[in-house]
């Protein structure tokens, strides 16, 4: 692997706790109105429905739109589920959601380890905006952040990544793709990129894209540390 130059960071479930985010988020609102919720399964089912949305958007069975109508519009289709829904500005949870992610623990002083020895950059589903947004409330530090919304291709759909690898200056044998999603990276290899899986505290099958096989990956780290120390930095 001495000939991997970038990593290429999924950042939604990966360095960012979304389901918790979430949660905390749909509780807040819940409470203040007085009304019962299961934020668990609320953050799940939330997530689950805009993955349906994301691949009719990526197969062209809806029109091109970023994460961030994919998570309104999946919010609109839940409401009937979740009545909460109905009376607060759906909106407003969308953006105290996606564009506050909280990251997980270890993870800003990991990436910033890693950037003395390679180029690290986002490689993402959500919007470019969500991603700076989350990005910088964190003080998580990227040379770069690639949101699908611009090109033109969602993972994982291979083009995103070949694209994305690209735009770096970088052949698929000079990139690594880093996930805690075996499906994003079962498609990263495919490509010709080299494959970091990382483990996280929170599970997040419905990212695996319908991966089930077991795939080998380059490296396979506990967490974050143990990350850097099998990049060797």
């Amino acid at each position: 692997m001495n000939e991997v130059k970038g990593l290429f960071f999924d950042v939604g479930g990966t360095v960012f706790d979304w389901k918790n985010t979430a949660r905390e988020q749909i509780q807040k609102l819940a409470d203040e109105q007085g009304q019962a919720i299961d934020s668990e399964a609320f953050a799940n089912n939330w997530r689950g429905e805009m993955f349906k949305i994301h691949t009719q958007v990526r197969h062209g069975n809806l029109p091109w739109i970023n994460s961030d109508d994919m998570h309104l519009l999946a919010l609109d289709n839940l409401t009937n589920s979740y009545p909460l829904l109905t009376t607060i500005d759906c909106m407003s949870l969308v953006k105290s959601t996606w564009h506050h992610l909280k990251p997980f623990a270890g993870a800003p002083e990991a990436i910033n380890r890693l950037r003395t020895k390679y180029t690290v950059v986002v490689l993402t589903i959500l919007n470019w905006e969500s991603i700076v947004s989350s990005s910088k409330a964190a003080k998580v530090q990227w040379d770069g952040i690639l949101s699908c919304e611009f090109l033109g291709y969602y993972k994982p759909s291979l083009q995103a990544y070949i694209k994305g690898t690209s735009l770096l200056g970088l052949k698929p044998a000079e990139a690594m793709m880093v996930a805690a999603h075996k499906g994003d990276l079962a498609a990263a290899q495919t490509t010709g990129m080299h494959t970091a899986y990382v483990n996280v505290p929170e599970e997040d099958n419905m990212a695996d894209f319908g991966q089930t096989s077991e795939t080998i990956f380059d490296i396979e780290a506990n967490n974050f540390e143990d990350l850097c120390k099998k990049l060797q930095v």
